[in-house]
């Protein structure tokens, strides 16, 4: 849920994932998917779950990022 509510670890919400997934994505210009959810996992945690995936969906819906198919890589939107 994107939502967070009394329970949620604010840490391993989707929006927080998401913030520091497009600051990561915003540093590097170009960045790798193993790369990106390794540099989020060493600041989040290994409980990290489905958060990550959720997250980059969440972006790639609202357009702040593009994936690359053929290097498997995350860019920002114009």
């Amino acid at each position: 849920m994107i939502a967070p509510n009394k329970h949620t670890d604010i840490k391993t919400s989707v929006p927080y994932i998401a913030g520091l997934t497009l600051k990561e994505v915003a540093k590097n210009g170009i960045i790798k998917y193993d790369d990106l959810k390794r540099s989020v996992t060493t600041k989040v945690g290994q409980n990290l779950g489905d958060s990550f995936e959720y997250a980059v969906s969440f972006l790639f819906l609202l357009n702040k990022i593009v994936y690359n198919q053929s290097s498997d890589s995350f860019t920002l939107t114009l």
